[in-house]
């Protein structure tokens, strides 16, 4: 019953795969949207509370660049089985330990690093055990985690916490991960260890390429709670993390043999391209990840569970573009589904540029509809570019960069945009008080209905607003920039995913 399968199973494999790709995404939303209640549970104040999400999300950035790596040495039943174990585990003491800070410190970098191993695995695995047919669609699924995660989860996450209970944060992920581990346990067969290649590792490449990451990671995550450069923390950590991954880079270059990091998977034209485009994304999906929800929150007073209206609106529109994504992608080259589907963000990040104050769900259904068939356009086209770019045998040492996209850069892109709308709301109070002139009519006028105290609640909500349209702004400049990017791809080799240049022609 419980013995390992002796033939691999392709469709319980990518079931299995699959789910971990979700949990991934899905798990870091549940936590982060159910902060301010976690920290309430936990007795936390806000700078504690901000480090277990430094540490969830820290340490996956541990695993990830390691993990194609151990996956062709030790076999991917291994590296799957024992962290999903470890990572239902972990979810389901966190609870117990709600007292006690350096324990949840502990089993939250825990979490993070069970939670790393998944992504790396996803596609590859997919598409080893699949019919090229099937790749397209391998492809739409493994875009979804993102909406699954990032807009799904918001409505998830209010639910848990104001219906349920709030231990349903982690709980959910205690028992998905052993469904996990049981699945690739019936799916995949044990191989053996390759004990040459394991004796061979650059484990010095491995500790400096990993480390430069999470300080780097550390040093921009906290950046804006702790003041940026007056922090000696975010300094050091930035600038630690920089001389690491520097000297990583460095090493893999220099060094002859078996080097971790190793540069010849960003040799393609194509691969640097789309990698480059990747990084951007962090900022192009944060119309439905970050300024429509702080909006909604900070304009309109929403509660999670209230905002997960608009995120449950851009999780359905995602859904129902997939088919489309899937039927253009069968029909014209990656670049073009990427041009076309940045071209869509760019048109919702204008659209942003005349919200107001009475702005609510209803007026932003347009905009997460056109922002979440964008966003699957782009992230399917992007998907097929890289995998119909890469040479299969650079895959390991591309897989080490990957986590940069994957980890890094969302979460710089969160902390930019946080940043942005700081100081995008603090010139914008600025510029409007200049409109405030002791004894103009309108202002006494004003000043006589509501008070001093409603004319600030007024000077405070229209620097907000215009706070947020700069932050659309900005997503619109990165997205050209991405367009631009786009339009220098070449095109792909021969491939069984999208149709060739020559059919083009002959269309």
């Amino acid at each position: 019953m419980l013995s390992n399968t002796t033939r691999p199973r392709p469709v319980l494999t990518v079931t299995a795969i699959f789910l971990g790709a979700v949990l991934t995404t899905l798990q870091g939303r549940l936590f982060s949207m159910a902060l301010p209640d976690l920290r309430g549970q936990f007795g936390l104040d806000v700078l504690e509370a901000a480090w277990l999400g430094t540490a969830l999300n820290g340490a996956q950035l541990v695993t990830m660049p390691v993990v194609p790596w151990l996956a062709m040495v030790m076999g991917p039943t291994r590296v799957l089985v024992a962290p999903s174990m470890l990572l239902g585990l972990a979810t389901l003491l966190i609870p117990a330990f709600a007292q006690n800070y350096p324990m949840l410190l502990v089993l939250h970098s825990i979490v993070g690093l069970c939670l790393g191993i998944y992504l790396p695995l996803t596609i590859s695995l997919a598409l080893r055990n699949l019919q090229p047919q099937f790749w397209l669609m391998v492809m739409a699924a493994y875009s979804l985690r993102v909406s699954t995660g990032m807009d799904a989860g918001v409505g998830v996450s209010g639910f848990f916490v104001e219906e349920i209970s709030w231990h349903w944060v982690y709980w959910t992920a205690s028992i998905v991960a052993p469904v996990i581990a049981l699945l690739t346990w019936k799916a995949i067969p044990l191989t053996p260890v390759e004990r040459d290649k394991w004796h061979q590792v650059d484990w010095g490449g491995m500790v400096l390429f990993s480390s430069g990451l999470v300080l780097i990671f550390i040093g921009l995550e906290s950046a804006e709670r702790l003041g940026w450069w007056d922090s000696g923390l975010v300094v050091s950590a930035l600038a630690g993390g920089g001389v690491l991954f520097s000297s990583a880079v460095v090493r893999a270059v220099i060094t002859k043999g078996t080097k971790f990091g190793d540069l010849v998977g960003l040799q393609n034209w194509n691969v640097r391209i789309c990698m480059v485009i990747a990084c951007l994304f962090g900022v192009l999906m944060t119309p439905t990840s970050l300024l429509i929800p702080t909006f909604l929150q900070e304009i309109g007073s929403l509660k999670p569970l209230q905002i997960s209206t608009a995120t449950f609106i851009a999780f359905g529109a995602y859904l129902a573009s997939i088919p489309l994504a899937i039927f253009l992608a069968r029909r014209i080259e990656a670049r073009l589904l990427l041009i076309l589907g940045l071209t869509v963000i760019a048109i919702v990040a204008w659209m942003g540029g005349f919200i107001n104050h009475g702005w609510r769900t209803d007026q932003f259904v347009s905009m997460l509809m056109f922002q979440a068939l964008g966003e699957s356009l782009m992230l399917i086209g992007l998907i097929a570019a890289f995998v119909t770019n890469i040479n299969p045998q650079h895959t390991v040492a591309l897989g080490a960069y990957i986590p940069i996209a994957r980890v890094l850069t969302p979460v710089v892109a969160g902390t930019v945009m946080s940043t942005w709308l700081r100081m995008a709301g603090d010139t914008s109070r600025t510029s409007l008080r200049l409109y405030l002139q002791a004894g103009d009519p309108a202002v006494v006028e004003n000043l006589s209905n509501m008070g001093f105290t409603g004319i600030a609640h007024v000077l405070t909500r229209e620097a907000l607003v215009l706070a947020h349209i700069s932050g659309f702004h900005l997503v619109f400049w990165v997205s050209v920039l991405a367009l631009v990017l786009a339009t220098l791809l070449r095109s792909s080799p021969p491939n069984p995913i999208t149709p060739p240049v020559a059919a083009l022609e002959k269309a």
